[in-house]
C-alpha cells in the first residue's frame, strides 16, 4: 500500500467549541464536584471540537509518494569528467505515461539514463526512488525481476523461444511463486498486449503463432511480446527505451495506445495500473504522454 501523508487544515471553530461548552455546563447537575465538572467540560469540549472538525470544517490533503523518482541524480564519466546526467530530478506517478526526452545527439546520455534508472549502474550522487525506497537498497536482480519491467531496444526477448516460452522463461528466472499456471498467465498477457492483432497467421491459426520462434515474428508482435515479458512478474513500473523506434506510423500508434492502457487502472480487471516511463528523442512520442521531462536544454 502506498505511504500516505495526511494534513488536516481546520479553521474557525472557537465559537462552536464555546457554544458546546456552555450547553454541557447547563446540563451538569448542581451537586457535581467542581473537579469532576472541570474534567467533564474538558473532555466534552475536546469531543465536540473533534466532531465538528471531522463533520464539516476540514480540508484534507492527500499526498502519495511518486512511484518512481530521480532525486538530484548526477552521473559522471570518470574518464572524461563529464556529467552525463547533471543534477536530474523528476517524479513519476502510477496511472500516468511519462516521456523522458534525451538528446538525439548524445547517445551516452540515453545509455547512462537507462543504466541508472534500471539499477544496472549506481549514480555518482543522488537517489533513484521506488516509492519511499531507494533503488540502491534492492538487489538489482530483485528490482528487475519484480519491481521494474525494462524493455531495452535490443535483446528484450529471446529469438529462439516462442511467445509463451519467453514469458514462462522470465517467470521461472524471477524465482517468484505464482498462484496460477505460468502458461495460463502467459496466454492472458499475450491477449492483454494484443499479440497477433492484425496478423493473418493469428486469424488462421493463433496456436501456431504463439508457438512460432520470436525471431520469426512480425516486428509489431515482437514489441508486444517484449512488453508482455516486462509485466509478467507484476512490475508496477515500466521502463522502455524507444518502444516505437523503427515501426510504421500505425504500428507505433498502437504501441503507444497499449502503453497508455497499461498505465491506467482498470476496475473491470482489478488492474491497479502502472507507471510507464518512455525514454525517447521523438517529440511525436512525447506528445502522446501525460508528462514530459527533458534531460537537456
Amino acid at each position: 500500500m502506498d505511504s500516505v501523508e495526511f494534513s488536516v487544515v481546520i479553521d474557525d471553530i472557537d465559537a462552536d467549541t464555546a457554544a458546546a461548552k456552555a450547553d454541557d455546563t447547563a446540563a451538569t447537575p448542581a451537586d457535581t464536584p467542581d473537579h469532576e465538572v472541570a474534567h467533564a467540560d474538558a473532555a466534552t469540549s475536546t469531543s465536540s471540537r473533534i466532531d465538528r472538525e471531522l463533520r464539516g470544517r476540514r480540508h484534507v490533503a492527500l499526498k502519495a509518494y511518486p512511484a518512481f523518482a530521480f532525486n538530484n541524480i548526477i552521473l559522471k564519466n570518470r574518464k572524461t569528467g563529464r556529467n552525463v546526467l547533471d543534477n536530474i530530478s523528476f517524479d513519476c506517478y502510477n496511472g500516468r505515461t511519462v516521456a523522458i526526452m534525451v538528446d538525439p545527439e548524445d547517445p551516452e546520455q540515453r545509455v547512462g539514463f537507462m543504466a541508472v534508472a534500471s539499477g544496472m549502474l549506481y549514480p555518482t550522487s543522488g537517489r533513484v526512488m521506488l516509492k519511499s525506497n531507494d533503488l540502491a537498497s534492492f538487489d538489482p536482480s530483485e528490482a528487475r525481476a519484480h519491481r521494474l519491467g525494462v524493455v531495452p531496444q535490443q535483446y528484450a526477448i529471446r529469438d529462439d523461444l516462442d511467445a509463451i516460452g519467453n514469458l514462462v522463461y522470465t517467470m521461472d528466472a524471477s524465482g517468484r511463486n505464482f498462484l496460477r499456471s505460468k502458461v495460463d498467465i502467459a496466454r492472458d498477457l499475450l491477449d492483454q498486449t494484443g499479440f497477433g492483432d492484425g496478423s493473418e497467421q493469428a486469424v488462421e491459426n493463433y496456436e501456431a503463432l504463439v508457438h512460432t520462434p520470436a525471431g520469426k515474428l512480425r516486428e509489431i508482435d515482437r514489441r508486444r511480446l517484449a512488453i508482455a515479458r516486462a509485466i509478467c512478474c507484476e512490475a508496477q513500473i515500466l521502463l522502455l527505451d524507444e518502444p516505437t523506434g523503427g515501426l510504421e506510423a500505425g504500428d507505433a500508434s498502437s504501441i503507444l495506445t497499449l502503453l497508455t492502457q497499461l498505465a491506467r487502472p482498470n476496475r473491470k480487471t482489478a488492474d491497479t495500473g502502472r507507471c510507464v516511463i518512455i525514454v525517447t528523442d521523438s517529440e511525436d512520442v512525447a506528445d502522446r504522454c501525460d508528462d514530459v521531462f527533458a534531460l537537456y536544454d
